[in-house]
């Protein structure tokens, strides 16, 4: 029986002065001899089975009371002596069960509990005892039904409902786990546990304001609980309700200033506001309280991280994974950050050693499809993100990198894995931008728009701001204020102030907030519009306050006025550079009459490894030096003064460029020099844009992209002609076609040959007219 041997006929006497055995009247820890006094009147049935009663139940007890303190060893005498008085009866079969769970001795624990709901098939104990042993195997749907049984048994017994709430909720049954809250609370309403335990569930289930009324209680029942206000605190923060979030968490706080959850919690609301410094304080006070907590390193890793302290960022990861290195929001977070900063190999064999550690977790294979995709090895990654998916199926990260490498490998269909990722995971919002951005891709504009809205929360647009009016969503503006603010780069800028002459016309008065640096641009550009510089971060308030109607992000004004195609107008421009810049310019370039001024940059200020592909070095572009009759000019904003030289040199040809001219903040200097070129050839960067905002001929080569709307050219941008390279090929191709269609320009232009040139001219095969002084 069980590893024992009962001796069914051991006196009742000698029971009563074992040493070993603890009765529950006698002082816990103490041995008890008198809890049955040997006397002569035990002579009739009923006196012997009453005092065997009394015996079983104060070693049951005692038995019991062991097991709560943790003495398993201590229990288990009890247990024997139990089974010795009673080796059928329910409570020593169920003590026995109870003792094998406390010895981690599971498997036994199922066959005793069986054996006392046999026994007792009315009683509701042995079914809970058996549930929490079969939970302990695993065995979630045969332990969830003891639980059933045993409040169908007693469903007067508030703490069978809660039992069976706690295991539902473990086991991700949450709906019916809030229901089994709910039906223990109508037995006993004064339980905060309980209440808080019902928050937490409603919380899972989405229903914030339930989860609020819940925790209400269970503060009103137990007001100086710290946990109960920490948790408030994250139901808030998760509502994204930062300033209640940050009221629960002061509370838990005064009542335990070291209670290092709340501090990481209120950094992850400033963090989540974009109080990047504050977030790291909040961070370092709980790691004074509590130095081993992890997540504490890793949100410090985080804010440090976003505060451009990369060394320190991966210092705090660094400790995170020194306490848990099997921590995977650490590990991924830090591989991110070393992929960001192009130290691939790093950030990889980070990855590796973790997988050596935990081979089969989902998370760390979805990193490293990430790094991977960042190191631009697009076969690896897709394998990596595979993997994650055999894992698990609905997985949206290893989803979402899946389609972007698929669309980088030229795959028409990639946008069905962000789909899928959507699906699986409806907040998504890097999937539902990525997927927006292939269907503006093809010229889907409504689905396009629909999904791009999800830039902020996907972190692709900045900055996200929230303001006390409401967000323009295409009400009629007669009469109204609109503010308008500014997003990106100031290459989307220009790009999205294409709209602003539509916007202006539709509403009373417009406000656009924009790059100081192009403040004056603006202003004269758009004269019946108010211009203003953006505001400072560290000006703004959590919720900002303008003297205006409505707010639209500048990104947000085309998913509004430019539904088809059809409503791009065939505008020229849209900036005016200052005229008399302009004629200092002309000035200038006075001796390059008899030639065709064209303007050349080839590359951003951005030079990520995943946007490499999209930019040339100088020395790249050697076919355009070798088209005659042409005046190079230098429009690259940052430095490049050695490859200029080493480019002049390698084809003996000369670039103009200017001591002193800003390029890169100057645009008042830069429009006006760049309204004075005959043509300008850029890939995607800000120098392009302008260039064409301003209605000078701009040849951009550059791979596929979003902009193009699923036509040849990009419609903002009527005066810019799209060159990218033909399927299979490189940019080098692109760069070879442009170079034989100058050298065609520039035998319609006559120019170079002493002729004078002439003022307007074709390019062939294009439709873009090139003007020419």
């Amino acid at each position: 029986m069980d590893g024992h041997a009962i001796n069914r006929t051991k006196p009742l006497r000698h029971l009563a002065t074992d040493q070993n055995i603890i009765g529950q009247p006698a002082v816990l820890g103490r041995p008890s001899a008198d809890f049955i006094r040997p006397s002569s009147k035990l002579d009739t049935p009923v006196d012997q089975r009453t005092a065997m009663t009394r015996a079983l139940s104060s070693v049951v007890e005692g038995g019991r009371a062991l097991l709560d303190r943790g003495r398993v060893e201590a229990a288990e005498a009890n247990s024997r002596a139990a089974m010795t008085l009673a080796p059928a009866a329910v409570e020593s079969l169920g003590l026995l069960a109870a003792v094998r769970m406390g010895q981690n001795r599971a498997m036994e624990a199922v066959r005793w509990f069986q054996r006392a709901a046999r026994v007792a098939p009315r009683d509701a104990a042995p079914q809970l005892g058996l549930g929490r042993a079969l939970e302990s195997l695993r065995h979630a749907d045969a332990a969830l039904r003891c639980y059933r049984m045993a409040v169908r048994l007693r469903p007067e017994d508030a703490g069978g409902w809660i039992t069976l709430a706690n295991a539902l909720r473990r086991w991700n049954r949450v709906a019916d786990a809030a229901a089994a809250y709910g039906e223990a609370l109508r037995l006993n309403d004064r339980n905060p546990t309980v209440w808080a335990s019902l928050a937490a569930a409603l919380q899972a289930l989405g229903r914030g304001d339930d989860a609020r009324l819940a925790f209400a209680h269970a503060v009103v029942l137990r007001p100086d609980d710290v946990d109960t206000r920490a948790n408030l605190g994250v139901l808030h923060l998760s509502l994204g309700a930062h300033a209640a979030a940050q009221s629960a968490f002061a509370v838990a706080l005064a009542l335990d200033p070291t209670h290092a959850p709340s501090l990481v919690n209120m950094g992850l609301s400033d963090m989540a506001q974009k109080r990047c410094g504050q977030a790291a304080r909040q961070q370092r006070r709980a790691l004074l309280c509590d130095p081993e907590r992890t997540e504490a390193w890793n949100n410090l890793g985080n804010a440090l991280n976003a505060l451009g302290r990369g060394t320190d960022a991966d210092a705090a990861w660094r400790a995170a994974l020194a306490l848990n290195p099997r921590m995977v929001d650490a590990l991924t977070n830090r591989s991110a950050a070393l992929s960001t900063r192009d130290r691939f190999d790093e950030a990889l064999r980070g990855l590796d050693r973790a997988l050596r550690l935990t081979p089969t977790h989902p998370g760390l294979h979805a990193a490293q499809g990430h790094a991977l995709a960042s190191a631009q090895r697009p076969a690896a990654a897709i394998s990596a993100c595979r993997r994650a998916l055999a894992l698990v199926p609905a997985m949206a990260d290893p989803l979402c990198t899946l389609g972007l490498m698929e669309h980088a490998l030229g795959n028409r269909h990639a946008d069905r894995w962000f789909t899928r990722a959507a699906t699986a995971t409806p907040d998504h919002a890097l999937a539902r931008f990525n997927r927006g951005l292939l269907a503006l891709e093809r010229g889907e504009l409504t689905n396009g728009w629909a999904d791009y809205a999800y830039r902020f929360k996907a972190g692709r647009a900045r900055p996200d701001r929230r303001f006390t009016i409401p967000e323009w969503n295409g009400e009629p503006l007669a009469g109204k204020r609109l503010f308008v603010w500014r997003e990106q780069g100031v290459g989307d800028e220009f790009l999205f102030a294409s709209c602003y002459p539509d916007l202006i016309r539709l509403a009373g008065r417009v406000v656009i907030e924009c790059d100081r640096r192009l403040v004056p641009l603006f202003a004269r550009s758009f004269p019946r519009a108010t211009v203003r510089a953006e505001q400072p971060v560290e000006d703004r308030g959590d919720l900002e306050t303008v003297d205006c109607d409505y707010h639209v992000p500048a990104g947000s004004v085309p998913r509004l006025l430019r539904q088809t195609l059809g409503d791009f107008p065939p505008r020229s421009r849209w900036l005016e550079a200052d005229v008399e810049r302009m004629a200092d310019w002309q000035d200038r370039l006075e001796g390059t009459t008899n030639t065709l001024r064209v303007g050349v940059s080839w590359r951003s200020a951005v030079m990520t490894a995943d946007r490499c592909g999209a930019y040339l070095p100088l020395e790249s572009l050697g076919a355009l030096f070798a088209v005659p009759g042409v005046t190079l000019v230098n429009l690259q904003y940052d430095e490049c003064r050695e490859e200029l030289r080493a480019a002049s040199a390698r084809f003996n040809r000369p670039i103009l460029g200017w001591n002193g001219l800003d390029l890169r903040n100057d645009f008042e200097e830069t429009a006006a020099l760049l309204s004075s070129l005959d043509l300008v050839i850029a890939p995607a960067n800000s120098v392009g844009e302008l260039a064409g905002a301003l209605g000078v001929p701009v040849w951009r080569f550059c791979r596929s992209d979003w902009t193009r709307l699923g036509t040849a050219g990009r419609p903002w941008y009527p005066s810019m002609r799209v060159y990218h390279p033909m399927p299979g090929a490189d940019l080098a191709d692109a760069v070879a076609r442009m170079a034989a269609d100058l050298r065609r320009l520039v035998e319609l232009a006559g120019v170079g040959h002493g002729s004078a040139g002439c003022r307007h001219a074709k390019t062939p095969d294009a439709t873009h007219a090139v003007r020419l002084q």
